[in-house]
């Protein structure tokens, strides 16, 4: 539920970049510039997700649910969490990705690699009989074969 790149920090839309698509979806302006704060004030624990989840199905049966995680270290609880509350896809967000709005200490010193979250939440999942629930990808500046074989040799379904 947050991003690899800068876990924590939320994000920051400038204002050029926001559209009249944007902003009617935002119920802002155009050009005016628009703030995502850091958490989610809805979700404090496991339970506050599953619940979540659990409303998104009850308002569409047939919607796939996938929730984006951090990775750092724990992220392997969290993930087996998400598979109980019977989401159907988990993306594990490696600390490398980044966009045009994250600074550079937040893309430098926040998060864990990729590769650790996948191998963490991958091991979690099997020891707890939970990892044929869930869809599980590799997410953050996975740029060559090279890093396919490793995501898919640590346990990622799918590569992004």
């Amino acid at each position: 539920m947050a991003q690899g790149a800068k876990p924590g920090e939320g994000g920051e839309l400038p204002g050029y970049k926001v559209t009249k698509d944007i902003a009617s979806t935002r119920h802002s302006v155009p050009g005016v510039g628009l703030i995502s704060p850091p958490p989610h004030h809805d979700i404090y624990s496991i339970e506050d997700l599953a619940e979540l989840i659990y409303d998104l199905k009850c308002a569409n049966p047939n919607a796939r649910i996938s929730v984006k995680l951090v990775s750092e270290v724990g992220v392997g609880v969290v993930a087996s969490g998400v598979a109980k509350g019977k989401a159907e896809h988990i993306v594990i967000s490696g600390h490398d990705g980044g966009t045009g709005a994250s600074s550079w200490t937040g893309i430098k010193n926040a998060g864990l690699p990729w590769e650790l979250g996948v191998a963490e939440t991958h091991q979690v999942l099997v020891l707890n009989n939970l990892r044929s629930r869930v869809v599980v990808q590799a997410d953050g500046q996975i740029r060559t074969g090279f890093d396919v074989i490793v995501a898919a040799l640590l346990g990622a379904d799918e590569i992004g």
